[in-house]
């Protein structure tokens, strides 16, 4: 009982403290012209309404809202317990990737930095730009054409035949996102493992959940589900480049795989350092987070469209019908033929204007920012949230 008490009384300093910092930022601010808004319930602010747009499918709606509301493109609130700017429209994304690295900078919530631990899109200085350069070679069209492609089909051939031949319903978002997770692992780490594959992928649906939540580290929370499941990943990650390590050392492989893992085993950065392997395990949880999600939405949105336009269904499958026809025998796609495919990227460049296929951009003001008339002061947060 005592300590129940000792914990409330805890529980309630805290409160009482983060609400007399929110009292007086807004004395401190509040002779500036800030953006037109609402910074909503004290320390959790407009978090819970922001996060069940997401949930329900509709993130855009927590903007729509406001733009109406407030009749203004740009508007404040609080979201994960960050006082932000909301830029909209065309001028925002104008703005805010304008001034990258000279007004502002890229900013991830709590709950990100704290899942992926440090990482490339954690860490910033001389440490992040020796860190890109060693990443640059694996995500550039070269890598695509010279080490991809031919990943990319087989996987792909074998994912149609075990998920979609012979259905008469599926779901494609599921579906497409397990085949994006495993295209990913065989990409990065050359991993194989079907069971292996499958364990991480269910512990990342998990990480997805929490990824983006109030960082409340308490039982049932989603961010205390994601932070589990992030470890469980992690350990299973530093023991894939311990054996890989281990492989190359040995010399156990007769031809290392030209992947992302035995290039940052073999190969240091400038200055001759290696990455820990916590820091390989993490690095690779960033890439399979940038990557998976985004094309697993990218090409669903991309089926849902052609499914509704039979015309421009009907003109992609022409074209790739003419590419296949040019090719011999089990000749695989290359470099030229991906280029080839003109009116298909169109379509898939057509389908990211309409829908953003992430939920928005986070940065941080280096300085007090004039912004269609309002100051957004130095240390706010802004966010560009899809494509609205």
């Amino acid at each position: 009982m005592e300590i129940l008490i000792s914990f409330s009384i805890f529980i309630a300093s805290i409160l009482s403290l983060l609400y007399l910092l929110n009292l007086f930022t807004r004395n401190r601010t509040k002779t500036l012209n800030l953006p037109p808004g609402s910074y909503g319930w004290p320390v959790i602010g407009e978090t819970p309404e922001f996060l069940r747009s997401r949930r329900d499918g509709s993130p855009e709606k927590f903007v729509t809202d406001r733009i109406e509301k407030y009749q203004s493109q740009i508007f404040k609130t609080c979201i994960v317990g960050e006082k932000v700017a909301v830029l909209c429209g065309p001028a925002g994304n104008k703005f805010l990737f304008g001034n990258e690295n000279k007004l502002v900078n890229v900013w991830w919530p709590s709950s990100v930095r704290q899942l992926l631990g440090s990482c490339l899109s954690t860490i910033s200085g001389e440490e992040a730009k020796l860190m890109r350069k060693m990443l640059t070679y694996f995500v550039s069209p070269d890598a695509f054409s010279k080490l991809y492609i031919k990943t990319m089909e087989l996987s792909t051939q074998q994912h149609i035949k075990n998920y979609w031949q012979g259905k008469e319903e599926l779901k494609v978002f599921p579906t497409i996102k397990l085949h994006t997770f495993e295209l990913a692992c065989r990409l990065f780490m050359s991993l194989e493992d079907t069971n292996r594959i499958s364990n991480l992928f269910n512990l990342f649906n998990i990480f997805l959940k929490g990824v983006l939540s109030l960082a409340l580290n308490f039982p049932g929370t989603r961010f205390y589900h994601a932070k589990k499941a992030t470890n469980s990943i992690r350990k299973e990650l530093v023991l894939i480049v311990q054996q890989r390590r281990e492989a190359l050392e040995q010399k156990l492989l007769v031809c290392p795989p030209q992947d992302l893992l035995s290039h940052l085993l073999l190969f240091p950065d400038e200055n001759g350092k290696f990455m820990s392997e916590l820091e390989l395990a993490n690095n690779i949880l960033l890439l399979l987070f940038a990557g998976h999600d985004t094309t697993s939405v990218t090409l669903t949105l991309v089926m849902k469209y052609l499914g509704e336009l039979p015309h421009v269904y009907d003109k992609v499958l022409q074209e790739q019908k003419e590419i296949a026809s040019l090719k011999g025998g089990r000749e695989y796609l290359n470099w030229d033929d991906m280029q080839k495919m003109k009116y298909t990227w169109d379509v898939v460049s057509e389908v990211l204007r309409l829908t953003s296929p992430i939920t928005g951009s986070f940065r941080e003001a280096l300085v007090n920012l004039d912004y269609q008339g309002y100051i957004i002061p130095k240390g706010w947060k802004m966010i560009k949230l899809g494509s609205i």
